[in-house]
């Protein structure tokens, strides 16, 4: 099985505040949507209920410890409802996508992680895991200048875990 995170994070670590991204880039969206669709997908209950939605053409796999809450979602063809990272093990690749417990709980485990870093500091409530570079090694980075659609630069980053 193959553990991939992704996220879009602020060059100071933060992922989000109230629930919610601190930034619109509509080209890290596209990226998202290019990477997971098709795909499988892993949120924790309060990323789930940031989105608002099950994501379109996705397996979207909800970690959450209060299961029961979420039955009203478990004859949906495209959601599956866990209370256990155990569960999904029956997945030949998974891409997780937050929020900050989630990729704590996962990060160990990970083969690849997709990053979005946004060149400002922001401060929330929710950060992404430290990232160790004795762990991991650096294998793509595209940088984008900010313009009109996007307030910030960013760049893509793919990072690798080394053997």
């Amino acid at each position: 099985m193959k553990i991939v995170l992704i996220s879009a994070v602020s060059k100071n670590g933060f992922i989000g505040k109230n629930n919610q991204l601190m930034w619109h880039l509509p080209n890290d969206l596209k990226r998202f949507k290019n990477l997971t669709i098709g795909k499988t997908v892993l949120m924790g209950r309060k990323t789930f209920e940031s989105i608002g939605k099950i994501l379109p053409k996705r397996m979207n796999v909800i970690l959450t410890k209060k299961k029961e809450n979420f039955l009203y979602l478990e004859n949906h063809k495209n959601i599956k409802i866990i209370s256990s990272l155990k569960e999904i093990e029956i997945y030949k690749k998974i891409f997780v996508i937050g929020g900050e417990k989630t990729y704590e709980c996962t990060i160990e485990k990970a083969h690849v992680i997709e990053l979005t870093i946004v060149h400002e500091k922001f401060y929330g409530d929710a950060k992404f895991p430290k990232i160790d570079p004795k762990k991991w090694e650096k294998i793509y980075e595209f940088f984008c200048e900010k313009d009109k659609n996007h307030s910030f630069n960013y760049s893509f980053i793919r990072l690798k875990r080394k053997k």
